[in-house]
């Protein structure tokens, strides 16, 4: 239930949330940023090489197969360590501070 404080009547609401939810949601939101980093960067950095290498395979006139394979390897490498990133901070988030 809202309550009035001050002169001028003001309503403040009281806490919907504890400490520990609270830092945990901070840490939720972290480690999706960490994770959207991460991903973001090696979504540029996967497009760069295939370009390269589609670019090497080209004037050659060799077959693309390996290139998509490498792009899905590399895609499933990349999803797992975003996973990987966003656990670890999440667990590093469980620990109290000190």
């Amino acid at each position: 239930m809202p309550r009035l404080t001050g002169a001028r009547s003001r309503v403040t609401l009281p806490a919907m949330f504890s400490a520990k939810l609270e830092r945990q949601k901070r840490f939720h939101r972290l480690g999706m940023l960490v994770a959207a980093t991460l991903f973001a960067t090696g979504i540029v950095l996967i497009a760069i090489w295939a370009v390269r290498a589609s670019s090497m395979l080209t004037a050659a006139d060799a077959n693309r197969a390996p290139i998509i394979i490498g792009v899905l390897i590399a895609l499933a490498g990349l999803f797992a360590l975003c996973i990987v990133a966003y656990g670890a901070v999440r667990a590093f988030g469980r620990f109290p501070s000190l």
